[in-house]
């Protein structure tokens, strides 16, 4: 078994929190050859995609007083060689955000593969078409009230009813850019100017949750069920509950609210080829749908679901399985399909 990780650079990850990384090693533990490549290495040679990869092998970090601890030489990379992404089982996109013009052109070559027969998770046409900050407004009743706008009016018409708003970047993540917009604050209109670029972009601005602050629930879902949850509260002097950006974690349960909100996506994940994925609920809403590399599994496993990041690579194994059997069979197919 062949895995290949389209990721960032592995000296820029955490080992400790990287879900990545936790993937990786949940993958060597089944005996696969572990293959790490980047967005910029991926291309065509007529219609087979192909990619310059290094093998990896890596140390397992271990949990030690409620974190996990790795190594300072924690990777060991192999040499770089010319690898054709059908000659791997399966492929995992876990470039981070922005979903800019280089990662669009990543997904383009991606879909070379799937027609190869190669399991890629998550489905790169899936990836194109899945904001990740719109997707909760599949399930409109649940979701906060939203306005995706350039138009400051309109943003300021919203707050003169909500009183309250948070204005995210559509392409971000970790809560880079992410503010809090008040009717009547001084500086609203330059707050305002800032995240539309003055007309020219738009932003997605929801209603601000007084739910909030008790926490964000990242919920963890895989093929649609979830398989563990935390519970992320911001630091003291901020309002974001990104881990990124300093928050607390602690252990969540998944209620029957949150069962019946992964129950009716879960048809439009898999619609879509998402198959693993990190939902964000404030209260009884639900925020944002994370498709691109989500985030959470070592927190999650500290928590008690400790055999999580082996269950997604035991999922993906049987996948890729049964997406070489079907490619045989029928020409190819879609893992969206099986």
């Amino acid at each position: 078994m062949r895995i290949a990780f389209v990721i960032d650079p592995l000296a820029g990850l955490a080992p400790g929190h990287d879900t990545s990384v936790a993937l990786m090693e949940a993958a060597q533990r089944l005996g696969a050859e572990v293959w790490v490549t980047g967005i910029g290495d991926l291309g065509l040679e007529h219609d087979v995609a192909v990619t310059r990869a290094a093998p990896v092998q890596l140390a397992a970090a271990v949990k030690s007083v409620g974190r996990w601890v790795t190594t300072d030489a924690w990777y060991q990379l192999g040499t770089p060689q010319r690898l054709a992404l059908a000659d791997c089982d399966a492929v995992l996109m876990r470039a981070d955000p922005p979903v800019d013009a280089a990662y669009l052109r990543a997904t383009l070559v991606l879909d070379a593969a799937v027609r190869a027969g190669t399991c890629v998770v998550n489905d790169p046409a899936g990836l194109r078409d899945s904001n990740e900050k719109l997707l909760p407004l599949l399930l409109p009743d649940l979701a906060p009230a939203t306005l995706v706008t350039a138009n400051a009016r309109d943003i300021h018409a919203a707050l003169l009813g909500w009183g309250m708003g948070v204005a995210k970047p559509l392409e971000g993540m970790a809560g880079s850019g992410v503010v809090i917009l008040r009717d009547g604050d001084p500086g609203l209109h330059a707050l305002l100017e800032l995240v539309t670029d003055c007309g020219r972009r738009q932003t997605v601005v929801q209603e601000y949750l007084t739910a909030a602050a008790d926490g964000d629930k990242r919920i963890l879902l895989l093929d649609g069920e979830p398989i563990g949850a935390i519970n992320r509260s911001a630091r003291p002097g901020e309002f974001r509950c990104n881990m990124a950006k300093g928050a607390i974690v602690s252990p969540a349960t998944i209620d029957d609210h949150d069962a019946e909100v992964c129950r009716r996506l879960a048809p439009q994940l898999r619609a879509r080829g998402l198959h693993f994925v990190g939902i964000d609920v404030i209260g009884d809403r639900l925020t944002e749908v994370n498709v691109t590399s989500p985030t959470g599994i070592r927190e999650v496993e500290l928590a008690g679901a400790t055999n999580a990041s082996t269950r997604v690579m035991e999922w993906i194994v049987a996948a890729a399985g049964a997406n070489r059997r079907v490619t045989r069979r029928s020409g190819w197919r879609s893992l969206n399909a099986i």
